[in-house]
């Protein structure tokens, strides 16, 4: 069969077929399953040795398939493990694969002739594989992949649970287990069940299909993509509300923008957080904010005209200034920067450089959080992985996190518009490395639903149980913007070989439960600032004649920018007044509908000046 792949606006064609020659068991629980009469066998010209023996389903060699007769399914969960072996025909740099056919029809007599799914691992490429064939059309589109550690000879038990045209396919399956695949496609809605081989040996054991219904998600959820027009997002979690400060994909709006949320899917647009003009420097290319707090102060990592800059401000809205109007540094191109504050309390600052492709740097920052330590300047990582090298060589939007004295500096990977486009990470021991790739990066990758799964930040669930990745994704395969915002989640976990590794489970197309500990709330975040401009007062005028503001404006994370619900405030006046400063505090009450989290101060204050 032809092998067409079709992906990202992209048509790429290879002479060889995806699947493996295999060995079956039968020695499931279904009757259908374990009778050896039940079953048809299709070999390639060539392979002459499959039988039927004690149970066991020989397919040899190059492409074979075996057809379970007669029986069609279309909602089932389809349960059994796999051993694959090298076969003495195996060419070299050929797949290596042994895997599940379902939803089958069309079959022809060769053995790789079928419409219909594959699900299976491919020891040699090292991944795991879903894509669908099409017989009228002899084509292969792969549909998605999941990098993993295989070894041939090893056992490993494959799981595809299909509901209606949900796609979720899982290797060694435990309980809260992430699927390595889980996607949507309605091309084949039943069909035929049944094993496939390419260039391999397999046995497959312990075989059970059952129907199958998905259990329904307790409380709310999400379905990705969350935002349009947003790109590069970083987020920010301050007293029970979600900051997200992206780039705006698709067209120059003067600056960085930002979002509110109380649970990271529900998003309130809240305006310009930075604006280009007087107070900051550049003029076009605002991309890839990242944000970071210190002794109360937030500080805004973005780039202008190629060049990083920093502003800070005295709230995560905004308005975020520069104190010096210029970039880090005025005679190198720099881009997405990413603030990053270690366990002893030193801050780091992560970026890229261009050099026959794009290069991660890092440094320590200065105490005054606007510059490096020159002399800690370091090259961190270089693209070198082969999913880093299509369209260019790209290592960009670094991210780092830490776990038991070991630092995970995660990244994107390959041109933005490329098929290959994800994420991966690098782990040292120290924050300035050197660090080692992981070799079954990337983490997370673009897909055939979802092209431009890319450039990422990390957040936590607002009870801290859960980590997620937040992450654009291109519109469709053919637009690259508006780009979308999309979260989905990620954890440290236990791979095939016992490492500490991070896994994520995406990207998604369905359904999934917000994230633990959120609840969709309007919630207070201060008061407006200039409902409580400072005032100058006589000294012979009394406080009740001080013309105090009877109301005042509160911030929400609902409220629309400079339309702020306006609550009653009673002043707590002086009885003795005299020359110079105070300042006066006043009572207010939240209207009905309006959480505090964050248990915040609801007490405004006013510098009166009395002369």
């Amino acid at each position: 069969m032809k092998k067409i792949i079709i992906w990202g606006g992209l048509l790429l064609t290879a002479g060889i077929s995806l699947f493996v020659a295999t060995t079956l068991v039968l020695s499931g629980k279904n009757t259908n399953i374990t009778n050896s009469k039940n079953w048809t066998f299709y070999q390639s010209e060539g392979d002459n040795d499959g039988f039927v023996k004690e149970g066991v389903i020989t397919l040899n060699d190059i492409e074979n398939k075996a057809i379970l007769k007669k029986e069609e399914y279309d909602d089932f969960q389809f349960d059994l493990e796999v051993k694959v072996s090298k076969s003495e025909k195996q060419k070299e740099n050929t797949n290596a694969e042994a895997g599940v056919l379902f939803r089958i029809q069309n079959l022809k007599d060769n053995g790789d002739g079928y419409g219909g799914y594959y699900f299976g691992i491919d020891v040699e490429k090292q991944q795991v594989v879903l894509g669908k064939s099409n017989t009228e059309e002899d084509s292969w589109i792969e549909i998605a992949t999941k990098k993993m550690y295989f070894e041939y000879d090893n056992v490993y038990k494959l799981t595809i649970k299909v509901v209606g045209n949900h796609i979720q396919g899982f290797v060694n399956e435990t309980e809260n287990s992430y699927p390595q695949i889980d996607i949507i496609n309605e091309d084949y809605v039943n069909g035929q069940i049944g094993v496939y081989n390419h260039f391999s040996q397999a046995i497959f054991d312990k075989m059970s299909i059952v129907s199958y219904q998905e259990s329904e998600h307790e409380g709310a959820t999400y379905t990705n993509a969350l935002l349009s027009e947003v790109a590069d997002p970083d987020i920010l979690f301050v007293d029970g509300t979600y900051y997200l400060y992206p780039t705006t994909a698709g067209r120059n709006v003067g600056g960085i923008k930002v979002f509110t949320s109380t649970d990271m899917v529900n998003w309130t647009d809240k305006g310009m957080a930075m604006s280009m003009g007087e107070d900051n420097w550049g003029t076009n290319g605002f991309w890839a904010p990242d944000m970071i707090e210190r002794d109360g102060k937030y500080y805004m990592y973005y780039t202008a005209n190629e060049h990083l800059c920093v502003a800070v401000a005295d709230s995560p809205l905004g308005p975020f200034k520069q104190i010096k109007i210029s970039p880090i540094h005025e005679d190198i191109n720099e881009i997405d920067a990413h603030a990053f504050k270690d366990d002893d309390g030193k801050y780091y600052l992560y970026f890229v450089r261009f050099n026959e492709g794009n290069v991660i740097w890092g440094a320590k920052l200065n105490d005054d959080m606007m510059s490096i330590n020159e002399s800690t300047l370091t090259e961190i990582l270089v693209p070198s992985q082969p999913w880093e090298l299509d369209m260019a060589s790209i290592n960009e939007g670094p991210y780092m996190l830490k776990k038991d004295g070991i630092y995970y500096l995660t990244y994107s990977g390959s041109h933005f518009e490329s098929p290959m486009y994800g994420a991966g990470y690098a782990t040292s021991t120290n924050p300035l490395g050197p660090f080692e790739k992981y070799e079954q990066n990337p983490i997370m990758q673009s897909n055939s639903f979802v092209p431009g799964a890319g450039h990422h930040a990390v957040a936590t669930s607002p009870d801290g149980e859960e980590m997620f990745m937040i992450y654009h994704r291109h519109e469709s395969i053919w637009n690259t913007d508006p780009r979308e915002f999309a979260i989905d989640r990620m954890r440290f976990t236990e791979n095939e070989r016992g490492e500490t590794v991070l896994e994520v489970h995406g990207p998604t197309v369905t359904p999934q439960p917000v994230p633990s500990g959120a609840v969709d709330v309007d919630n207070f975040i201060g008061f407006a600032s200039e409902d409580l401009v400072d005032k100058t007062v006589k000294k012979d005028q009394k406080s009740t004649e001080w013309s105090l503001p009877e109301e005042i404006g509160i911030i929400t994370s609902k409220s629309v920018p400079e339309e702020n619900v306006k609550v009653a405030v009673y002043w707590q006046l002086p009885e003795d007044v005299s020359s110079g400063k105070m300042v006066i505090k006043g009572e207010v009450s939240l209207p009905e509908g309006i959480e505090n989290l964050g248990k915040l101060s609801l007490t405004p204050e006013m510098t009166i000046t009395v002369e």
